[in-house]
């Protein structure tokens, strides 16, 4: 007999292979090292001088692309759970089985009576468990939020993503150091240290870059790849319980 959660199924293996591809052109940008060390006067301090790590390219449309289709498939493949579960359930043409996400936890009931009215009761009241709102799965809710943003917005340059691996400084003369060092989104630049007038200094930073989601909440400035995985783990733990609650209840055998 034909396994009746082939279709989201399908959808979550397609998002796993997009997964490879999405690592390959992070990888191949990282590759470039789309940085550079700048030196520009202090705009408040007569003969300081700031040195900054700015960012040279902008990040490869390719890559919100990718990231775009593995939300999509992900969040259709939750969508087609419910379309089957909505058929094997008697529904001859169900138009109301999307999968529910919420504004709030109150907003469920509306999304329930609607989106859902073709879903057994009983399935229902299992989207409920999932808590696919803010404050309940953040995670899951944040899916939904990745695929309604416009995809030149997804992801922010890499540079966003910089933290400090570690620095030192010696020498001699006036110098400061931002503590922590942020990236400047609006800028796409980081500062590292500020000198003063005839300030000498060997300086060593260490620092990652990485690929992070934009302005969505629950998931900003978070790494890419590293996110998609755990959305990716619970959509598919949510497809797997919707399929063993299905047999359960016996709507499919």
């Amino acid at each position: 007999m034909a396994d009746p959660f082939a279709n989201s199924k399908s959808k979550l293996a397609w998002a796993d292979k997009r997964f490879a591809d999405l690592q390959r052109e992070i990888d191949n940008f990282h590759q470039l090292y789309p940085c550079e060390e700048v030196v520009e006067p202090h705009p408040n301090k007569p003969g300081h001088q700031v040195r900054k790590i700015r960012l040279t390219q902008t990040v490869p449309s390719d890559i919100a692309h990718i990231t775009a289709e593995i939300v999509g498939n992900l969040r259709s493949a939750l969508d087609a759970a419910g379309y089957s579960i909505a058929l094997a359930s008697g529904k001859g043409d169900p138009k109301s089985s999307a999968f529910p996400f919420a504004g709030s936890v109150n907003g469920m009931a509306s999304q329930l009576s609607g989106r859902c009215k073709d879903i057994p009761s009983n399935i229902q009241s299992l989207f409920c468990g999932f808590q696919p709102y803010p404050g309940g799965d953040d995670l899951l809710w944040a899916l939904n939020e990745i695929c309604n943003t416009e995809k030149h917005k997804i992801v922010i340059p890499v540079g966003a993503g910089a933290f400090p691996m570690g620095a030192s400084a010696h020498g001699t003369g006036f110098f400061e150091m931002p503590q922590p060092h942020v990236w400047n989104r609006e800028k796409n630049e980081m500062v590292l240290i500020t000198l003063g007038p005839g300030a000498e200094f060997n300086y060593h930073f260490g620092f990652r870059l990485f690929i992070a989601f934009g302005e969505i909440k629950v998931v900003s400035g978070s790494e890419v790849l590293r996110t998609l995985h755990k959305i990716g783990y619970k959509v598919n733990s949510v497809v797997v319980a919707i399929d063993a609650e299905a047999r359960r209840l016996g709507i499919v055998k």
